[in-house]
């Protein structure tokens, strides 16, 4: 291959990477000021390019500089000099010293680049550390007194710049000292090696520097301190403080010493008292920062661990339960009486007609197989909110029927197909949490296409083109006839034409090309259908979306859909987070990433049809917050700023409230003592589902707790002690303002005992009745699943509730068969919550308190009369069991229904 076509190749391909970084860039560009957002996509990328930039005129500065000055001043040796090698003739570069030259400035500007790259991930830090807001209304570190922005927003920059600058001087340091021994500064003979009077001052003084700012790391490694981690507890402990901080200290001023002697070399000339200063600083270090500290640990702090460590420990215990809100988590008994009766059944009926039945696992398979209705419409999540429905607060399920263009099959997966005919999904689905169909279905309330609602929740703009699922981008508003599909409607199709500000306008030959370069397709400069008129919408996952937008924040797992005034809307809690929080134990997330602080700071809500994305401030007190604020001004809007009737959607988020429960499991012990003896953990209840162990995941309830006015939307969790089933508490989180985020924890009786889920789980099993049923439906091929364990508050008492699925082994479609109901030591298995309820409290007890009249508790002849064919079912089961002592009290309590209703 000849030399003008490597030339070519290599053109070519750098051509290519150019225009199609050029695309990217405008795209982005584009993206952004689709929202009015151009000033975050700047800000961002002159975070990025303003770190990179600067460090990498730094690093050429400061090489170039010590370049020249081996050039000017140490230049008389023979590399520099003009000698006979300058007539020599080098193809490309000239003469021997001109490619000497070229290749320096070339490696110069490729290490140059890299520390400029590596400068330019840390466009965060600096940024933060430009606009730190301070943490008023925080406590200052234990230590060294120091603001807690101190560590957040100052240190993180400190440590790269620290070692940034130990990097570049230490690589400009073994440079200078080559170009010092190729120029003749340099020279090593027999009588050993020789420096020039320069060479010495011009080495000492980097060498000066390098190891003055190792002393100042020693600074900065002190501060690293309240990060240790220990088994105990997190945090620097009494030997780090009286040890290792020591020897912080020590090398520190030696190392300032050292620096000082390197300086003084360039007049004394003589390296015996720096070597010994050097020398001192290995051992130094070694015995007062490792054989000091480790005689401390073992002689002075394990025979008094708990004294020497106390102090220590309780700061861990008071940053940590700061760090992720739990500083004001409210404390209450909860009785868990065993004294409720069907009294308090009937008075707290709009709790228990809010009971999650439907787990969101067997939900999200009946939905896909009843609501689907064509294989390219997906339901991705199944998500819990609160409507009012006919005057009164209900909990519901609902999801967003969203398209899926990999479901179109291999014949209608064409360009035209998936990019410009089928671009959105259509509709959602809801339905109550605790209601099913005779068939065991869950009952809809809203459902179909178009969306038909039964109550009073109209979805007007059903068109869903922003969502959670993964779909490619789309050209809407183009000149094929006769439109965009819409939905299916009997043998024929529904076609409409978008009518939205979302995406970007296709209104130039250049956007096209761009576009056309930047998703790598040539359809969209070729294709005579699309327009002027045409807009192209990408970027349409909403996590994505508000993740390129806020690349700082992180989201949560779980956006959820809304419908409000006829709209779709999805509603997004992001978080702030650090792990430079002092004293505060960090926590893993899913993907690894470990923090110690966190906050819900921001709420975003992004419209399902045209893709608008606001960012509502929710925790004006976190300094995290009102730096981000200040950093993207105009990003950020108050809370009170988002519509009222959208506000009342707003919940407690469940990946926040899950890493506070975690946390809560041992730093809910306050004491010193007792969390050192670890003598009060917890853990999550567990419970069975699908046959194995499971933890109770955490569950929206619509209720009102002890002592409260009104029902309520609240998050809630239950604990066990750790090896232990029995229950000893539960953490609720209220979703609604004026109280929403507030945070309560209900500690249980702790002379008596609580049943847990996996005591009720036992005893189910243990049931013979149950059990033989269970076994039964089991042999008949079908799967039996039991849903989420809820313990449901109740006056002052706890109900513990299990749903009960039936599937087809071969099946996708679980139903809804029997609900399990414990109370104290009492067990019903029945087909639906009210017979369960019935048969746990009414049989035995009802009847002392079914003549109650006062506070209009009146009961209905319609629900008298279920009662009766309850108990005349009930009869006739104990009949064919021979059981003739209950069957005897099943004619009884029909006799006293039916003299009830005679007498209404």
């Amino acid at each position: 291959m000849g030399r003008k076509a490597i030339t070519g190749i290599v053109i070519f391909i750098l051509a290519y990477f150019l225009v199609q970084s050029m695309a990217g860039f405008y795209v982005d560009v584009q993206w952004f000021s689709s929202y009015n957002r151009l000033n975050v996509f700047w800000t961002l990328f002159y975070g990025k390019f303003y770190a990179a930039a600067v460090f990498f005129l730094l690093f050429v500065a400061l090489f170039s500089l010590n370049f020249l000055l081996i050039r000017l001043i140490g230049g008389s040796g023979r590399i520099f000099s003009r000698n006979i090698l300058d007539r020599i003739k080098v193809p490309l570069f000239g003469t021997p010293r001109r490619a000497l030259f070229i290749m320096i400035a070339l490696g110069v500007t490729v290490f140059g680049a890299f520390m400029a790259m590596g400068a330019s991930a840390y466009w965060k830090e600096l940024l933060m550390f430009v606009h730190a807001s301070p943490f008023t209304g925080f406590p200052a570190d234990p230590v060294f007194g120091n603001d807690m922005g101190f560590y957040v927003f100052s240190l993180p920059f400190y440590s790269f710049l620290y070692h940034w600058l130990f990097i570049s001087l230490a690589m400009i340091l073994v440079f200078s000292a080559l170009f010092h021994l190729v120029n003749g500064g340099i020279a090593v003979g027999e009588g050993g090696v020789k420096l020039s009077l320069f060479a010495r001052a011009h080495l000492s003084s980097l060498a000066a520097f390098i190891v003055l700012l190792h002393g100042i790391g020693y600074r900065l490694s002190a501060y690293t301190l309240l990060f240790n981690e220990r088994a105990k507890f997190f945090g620097a402990g009494y030997t780090d403080l009286h040890a290792r901080l020591l020897a912080y200290n020590v090398c520190m001023v030696i190392s300032f010493i050292a620096a000082a002697l390197l300086l003084s070399n360039i007049v004394k000339r003589s390296f015996k008292l720096l070597l010994v200063v050097l020398l001192t600083l290995v051992p130094a270090y070694f015995l007062l920062g490792t054989v000091y500290p480790s005689l401390q640990q073992r002689f002075a702090v394990e025979p008094n661990e708990l004294d020497r460590e106390g102090p220590y420990i309780g700061h861990n215990i008071r940053f940590t339960r700061i760090a992720y809100g739990l500083d004001n988590v409210e404390e209450k008994d909860f009785p868990n009486s065993p004294n409720l009766t069907y009294r308090d059944i009937v008075k707290n009926r709009n709790t228990l007609e809010n009971i999650r039945l439907w787990d969101w696992r067997p939900l999200k398979s009946s939905y896909r197989q009843l609501q689907e209705l064509k294989p390219y419409y997906y339901f991705n999540d199944v998500d819990v909110d609160r409507y009012m429905i006919d005057g009164r607060k209900v909990a519901v399920n609902l999801s967003a029927r969203e398209l899926s263009s990999q479901n179109l099959g291999a014949l209608g997966r064409s360009w035209i197909n998936q990019h410009l005919i089928y671009t959105h999904g259509y509709g959602m689905v809801m339905s109550r949490v605790d209601r099913a169909t005779p068939e065991g279905m869950p009952e809809f309330i809203i459902k179909d296409i178009p969306p038909r609602s039964a109550v009073s929740i109209p979805v007007e703009r059903p068109a869903v083109y922003y969502g959670e699922h993964n779909n490619p981008y789309v050209i809407v508003n183009t000149a094929i006839q006769p439109g965009e599909f819409d939905y299916p409607s009997g043998s024929d199709n529904k076609f409409t034409r978008y009518d939205g500000k979302g995406g970007v306008a296709l209104s130039s030959f250049i956007k096209r090309a761009m576009f056309s370069v930047a998703f790598r397709n040539i359809n969209i400069l070729i294709s005579g259908s699309i327009t002027s008129e045409s807009r192209v919408l990408f970027r349409r996952n909403i996590v994505q979306m508000a993740r390129t937008m806020a690349p700082f924040l992180d989201f949560d797992n779980d956006p959820y859909l809304v419908v409000c005034g006829g709209k779709l809307y999805w509603m997004m809690d992001a978080y702030a987070v650090t792990d430079h929080f002092p004293y505060s134990t960090p926590v893993t997330l899913e993907g690894g990433k470990r923090i110690n602080y966190i906050r819900n700071s921001v709420k975003v809500l992004i419209d399902a049809y045209e893709g608008t994305m606001s960012f509502y401030i929710s925790d004006p007190g976190d300094p995290m917050a009102a730096t981000y604020s200040r950093m993207f001004p105009g990003l950020f809007r108050p809370l009170s700023d988002m519509p009222e009737e959208l506000r009342a959607h707003v919940r407690y988020p469940e990946d926040l409230f899950n890493i506070q429960s975690h946390v809560l499991l041992r730093y809910h012990m306050k004491s010193v003592n007792v969390f050192y003896n670890n003598e009060d953990a917890w853990a999550f209840a567990r419970q069975i589902f699908e046959g194995r162990e499971d933890v109770v995941h955490s569950y929206y309830l619509v209720t009102k707790l002890p002592k409260e006015e009104r029902s309520e939307f609240i998050l809630i969790i239950p604990f066990t002690p750790i090896r232990r089933d029995n229950m000893v508490a539960f953490l609720t989180a209220k979703c609604d303002f004026p109280h929403y985020g507030k945070l309560t924890l209900h500690t249980l009786p702790k002379d008596r005992l609580s049943y847990g889920p996996m005591q009720v789980e036992a005893r189910i099993n243990q049931d013979p009745e149950i059990s033989k049923q269970l076994a039964l439906w089991s042999r008949k091929g079908s799967d039996v699943i039991r849903g989420n364990m809820l313990a449901i508050p109740i006056e002052e008492s706890l109900l513990m509730i299990e749903p009960l699925y039936q599937k087809a082994e071969t099946g996708e479609m679980p139903e809804l068969r029997r609900v399990f109901v414990s109370f104290a030591d009492r067990l019903a298995m029945e087909p639906d919550l009210e017979s369960a309820l019935s048969s746990l409290f009414y049989e035995r007890r009802y009847f002392r308190d079914s003549m109650y009249r006062g506070d209009g508790e009146k009961q209905t002849l319609e629900a008298y009369a279920k009662k009766a064919y309850y108990h005349v079912m009930q009869a006739e089961k104990y009949q064919r069991e021979g059981n003739w002592a209950k069957y005897g009290d099943e004619l009884q309590n029909l006799k006293n229904v039916l003299s009830i209703m005679k007498d209404m």
